[in-house]
């Protein structure tokens, strides 16, 4: 929880919420922390779509969940890229770095102009990047 941004903590409630209404307002939120480059309206409706499909109840199950890994990030021998969006409104930047204590021989990859969701906001690059990776191992 503490690697969470204040404005994702703050839409959490509603997007946990059983009233539908609230829940798509919550949803309509998070979408909106996830990128640094706005989707467009049927994209945005598309990703909506998908998410509201996932009941109240298994949202809230996934969230309350408790786990705690990082003691597992040290033994982690294979390659690993980390990937963070610079614009990420969602998970703070400081995750990157606890991370690459944990692995030392990670690649990290920082990408501008991307939010939580590099993946979209980015492609060409997020893809370039993953590709070099792969192709490096």
């Amino acid at each position: 929880m503490s690697v969470l941004t204040p404005e994702f903590l703050s839409v959490v409630p509603q997007f946990l919420s059983m009233d539908s209404e609230t829940s798509v307002r919550g949803l309509e939120g998070l979408l909106r922390l996830c990128f640094d480059r706005e989707p467009s309206a049927s994209e945005r409706y598309l990703m909506l779509g998908y998410n509201v499909s996932v009941p109240s109840y298994v949202r809230q199950g996934l969230f309350s969940r408790a786990f705690h890994n990082d003691d597992l990030l040290p033994k982690i021998r294979k390659p690993v890229l980390i990937t963070h969006g610079a614009a990420d409104a969602i998970v703070k930047p400081t995750v990157v770095d606890q991370h690459k204590r944990a692995m030392p021989h990670a690649q990290v990859q920082l990408m501008e102009n991307t939010g939580h969701a590099a993946f979209w906001d980015d492609a060409s690059s997020f893809n370039e990047r993953l590709h070099a990776f792969c192709g490096s191992l």
